[in-house]
């Protein structure tokens, strides 16, 4: 299995390394004239998120885009009184609107997301974090994407963080965050193969949403899923070049709780789109996608958990050498697994080189040296999913925003 993956992994960044992201000069984008644009939906679910208020105002009052095209549903849980307060201080636009959502189960951000869904009135929608600060010109350059390419569905922006230099975690989770959306999921769409979609920054079609049914309100990633699902239907989708910041997660606990979720996401994404493997085979595209699919998705959370054990294992050995190990590991198979570990170790550490060094992120560069390091939490968080799916399979743990040493203003001061 880790061969396999050494392998794919590899396959995918080299057709990447010759695969440009969607774009358009500044000529193109200044050209469009106001009428020629449509209503834009942005959707920005918000639970105890009133450190944040002020910086996601801003954000979306930075966005170029006329505002009487822009339809923002602001979705606020009716418990959630420190949000609910921060906003009517703030005072909002009238292109603003505010969505109380009743206490009821489950309470999840797909469930906030299908209940504004409901209320939309753009012919493309986008959702936004709270941390969320979009480049001004990015609903522009998504139009004329959807204009250029009729037959994509929805399109991916990159993603960055304007608090990488925070601490350790953070500039280990920038250089991971880099090589996947500059290396990974460029080559997985040049291969045609499902991508699990971000959390925030992608930019749908009205329609696709409606013929996927919204978004699945018991799964815990619910951006995974639906872009499964939106190659199941047979819709393409791209990644466009253009970058929202958000925050990188600052803390261990914090920071093991978000990857919890994910993890825990990706697993229930994969029993529900395996109930029926024959059906899902011939609805993505034959048995490469299927078994690419296996990859992506099932396999990330299988590695990380064999991550934990033969890491143990491994200290074990070194520690006690004890017998039953090297039984373990005969021929052939130990000439593989050593193998594997150097090779593999040096591959994906390379990968998160060259995501920060591909970004100018030249300071980053070294820390990821540390990066086996950053596996392990990654192994401890992915099992501890394993775990909740059986224990707290809908429960969202929710990310705590706004840590960041100083105000985010990269983009809100012009610069870039």
């Amino acid at each position: 299995m880790y061969s396999i993956l050494i392998f794919f992994k590899l396959w995918v960044v080299s057709q990447a390394l010759t695969f440009p992201l969607i774009d358009f000069a500044q000529e193109e984008i200044k050209a469009i004239e106001n009428d020629e644009l449509p209503v834009y939906t942005i959707l920005i679910p918000l639970y105890r998120e009133e450190r944040v208020i002020g910086q996601i105002m801003k954000a979306m009052m930075a966005i170029d885009y006329p505002p009487e095209k822009l339809d923002i549903i602001i979705t606020l849980e009716e418990y959630d009184h420190p949000t609910i307060n921060a906003i009517r201080e703030v005072g909002l636009p009238s292109y603003f609107k505010i969505l109380i959502l009743p206490d009821v189960h489950p309470k999840t951000k797909p469930k906030a997301l299908n209940v504004a869904f409901l209320k939309m009135k753009g012919k493309f929608l986008v959702i936004y974090d709270a941390e969320i600060i979009p480049e001004p010109d990015q609903l522009k350059k998504a139009c004329l994407a959807f204009k250029k390419f009729p037959r994509i569905g929805c399109f991916q922006a990159r993603l960055d963080h304007y608090n990488a230099h925070q601490n350790v975690i953070t500039k280990l989770f920038n250089a991971e965050i880099s090589f996947y959306y500059d290396l990974f999921l460029p080559g997985l769409q040049k291969l045609g193969y499902p991508i699990p979609f971000s959390g925030h920054s992608v930019h749908f079609r009205r329609e696709v949403i409606t013929r996927a049914g919204a978004w699945d309100p018991y799964n815990v990633a619910e951006d995974c899923d639906i872009g499964i699902r939106i190659h199941r239907m047979g819709y393409q989708t791209g990644i466009i070049n253009s970058t929202s910041l958000e925050e990188a997660t600052s803390g261990l606990v914090s920071w093991i709780m978000q990857r919890t979720r994910w993890m825990k996401g990706f697993i229930q994404t994969s029993i529900v789109h395996l109930r029926h493997p024959f059906r899902f085979k011939n609805e993505v595209g034959g048995w490469k996608i299927f078994f690419a699919f296996l990859i992506i998705v099932p396999g990330t959370v299988i590695i990380n958990i064999m991550n934990l054990f033969y890491w143990i294992l491994l200290v074990l050995w070194l520690s006690l050498r004890p017998a039953f190990i090297q039984d373990l590991f005969p021929g052939f198979i130990l000439y593989i697994s050593v193998t594997s570990f150097v090779v593999g170790n040096l591959v994906f550490t390379y990968f998160n080189f060259l995501g920060s060094y591909k970004r100018k992120e030249f300071a980053l560069v070294k820390y990821s040296l540390l990066s086996p390091l950053y596996w392990i939490l990654l192994a401890i968080a992915t099992t501890r999913s394993a775990i909740q799916v059986f224990t707290k399979p809908h429960q969202w743990e929710k990310t705590k925003h706004g840590t960041h040493l100083k105000p985010a203003s990269l983009f809100l001061d012009g610069k870039n």
